[in-house]
């Protein structure tokens, strides 16, 4: 291998091992056209990973949408700020094993969010939970939170991001209505786009030496 190519590798696995971030944001993005007029709730909740005390953050914040806020949040665990649907930021953290807010809302025809999770169980775990940590977002059809709408899902959470106890990151949607997007950041996408140049540079050095 040639001396160039030894020196290449490793400063691309660096580069690619730095990646792991200090805090993840994904954007939720619901249709509620199908039961738009309907007065329910909405529920953002955060569950801590068994077995550790290693603490995790959910920042939700630009709540978007064409329904209204309903007039009523009710709080439970460490949670500060909200109304979200109003505008609010609101702070969810992972210090007891519920942490919740509910909101009632008119829904209309659409509505989108954003969830920012950051802390020691993202940025540094320490592998001792024995389950993953947990963000949910819940749609009900009533105020007190308890009929599920648009999802399958018997407790009524329509999406999710769930942290392993290594940090690998699963985010997805079991309502077919939502739609969870990771929004890259600044940061990495700088980083990715370093590793990806020092990858160009070593193919075409390989394919250069091929032609010789």
């Amino acid at each position: 291998m040639h001396r160039s190519t030894i020196f290449l590798i490793p400063i691309v696995l660096l580069t690619v091992s730095a990646l792991r971030a200090d805090s993840v944001e994904y954007t939720f993005t619901l249709n509620t056209s199908s039961i738009a007029g309907t007065t329910g709730s909405l529920d953002f909740a955060l569950f801590p990973g068994a077995g550790s005390d290693q603490s995790l953050s959910a920042l939700v914040t630009g709540f978007s949408t064409d329904g209204s806020y309903g007039g009523s949040q009710t709080t439970t665990g460490d949670v500060t700020g909200g109304p979200v649907i109003t505008g609010n930021n609101l702070v969810i953290n992972s210090t007891f094993a519920d942490n919740d807010d509910l909101e009632t809302f008119t829904y209309g025809n659409s509505l989108s969010f954003f969830v920012d999770l950051s802390g020691p169980a993202l940025s540094a775990p320490d592998g001792l939970a024995t389950s993953p940590y947990e963000f949910d977002f819940f749609t009900y059809s009533d105020t007190a939170g308890t009929v599920p709408v648009l999802t399958s899902d018997p407790n009524g959470i329509s999406g999710s991001i769930t942290i392993s106890p290594e940090a690998v990151i699963d985010a997805g949607a079991i309502s077919p209505e939502l739609n969870v997007v990771a929004t890259p950041e600044p940061s990495m996408l700088w980083l990715l786009g370093g590793a990806l140049a020092l990858l160009a540079v070593w193919r075409r050095r390989l394919r250069l030496r091929s032609n010789w």
